[in-house]
């Protein structure tokens, strides 16, 4: 069955962790994605969300994203995606994080055949040992969609990887805007590979991050396909603030128990 969850922004993290104590859902903690907060006072913000969180399961981590690029062939570049996401990391396993998601920044603006044949094969030598480090802290990573224009890129990077440890995430809301296959098909083709996802809603222009129900998104075949192929899958409701959080469980809590496989 799936789990719920919400993410959160700092000036929400203990509202938003009373609300997920009371209603027994996960909370996605996103702090440790920005660089700033990963270069001042880290110790403070990690013992603080540790606090906040006590009671709360399961709690995720959103990790760095921005410019990060695992697959350059600058070796000093691969160095500092290493730095941030080790920080990262450790930050979110002592704030008591379950899993953590990184985004892949695959491009599918590079058209050189090289890039895409090279990209999940050093995208998997990247996260393996980042794999073996936190399936020792009992952590899943899980690779989020952003511009990819199908699964096939994860698909790749899980199977070059082959851990038990790095999985799959999926947001809807990237792919309404830069996929042309519709969320069923990608949780289809991810299946029980699918650890989480991200869900919010948009009119596939901009990642607006509205409620579930307010864009253009086929909830009803994307929840079906849910329970059909990623019935485990951790699902959290990702607007940002608890208010509009609170209108996208509401509806996913009515699209579940309506929706049948």
């Amino acid at each position: 069955m799936n789990t719920l969850s919400m993410n959160t922004v700092s000036a929400d993290l203990e509202q938003a962790a009373s609300f997920c104590r009371a209603e027994n859902i996960g909370l996605e903690i996103t702090d440790f994605a920005f660089p700033k907060n990963l270069d001042h006072e880290l110790g403070r913000s990690v013992e603080r969300h540790a606090a906040v969180v006590q009671g709360v399961s399961p709690v995720g981590s959103h990790g760095p994203f921005l410019d990060l690029i695992v697959t350059s062939m600058d070796p000093d570049i691969v160095e500092v995606c290493r730095r941030r996401h080790q920080a990262a990391l450790e930050a979110s396993h002592h704030a008591g994080a379950r899993y953590y998601i990184a985004h892949a920044n695959y491009s599918p603006l590079i058209r050189n055949p090289s890039y895409r044949k090279n990209f999940a094969q050093r995208s998997a030598d990247f996260w393996r040992c980042f794999a073996d480090w936190a399936g020792a802290k009992n952590m899943t990573i899980c690779l989020e969609n952003m511009w990819e224009p199908s699964p096939e890129v994860h698909e790749d990077i899980l199977a070059k990887a082959g851990h038990d440890f790095l999985k799959a995430s999926f947001d809807n809301g990237h792919a309404l805007i830069y996929s042309e296959l519709p969320a069923a098909k990608w949780i289809e083709r991810l299946g029980k590979n699918l650890f989480h996802c991200h869900l919010h809603d948009n009119m596939g222009l901009q990642d607006d991050h509205k409620p579930v129900g307010e864009g253009k998104e086929d909830w009803p075949s994307l929840i079906s396909a849910l329970k059909k192929w990623s019935p485990d899958a951790i699902l959290v409701a990702e607007s940002d603030h608890v208010e509009p959080n609170k209108k996208s469980l509401a509806k996913l809590r009515s699209l579940l128990s309506e929706t049948h496989s």
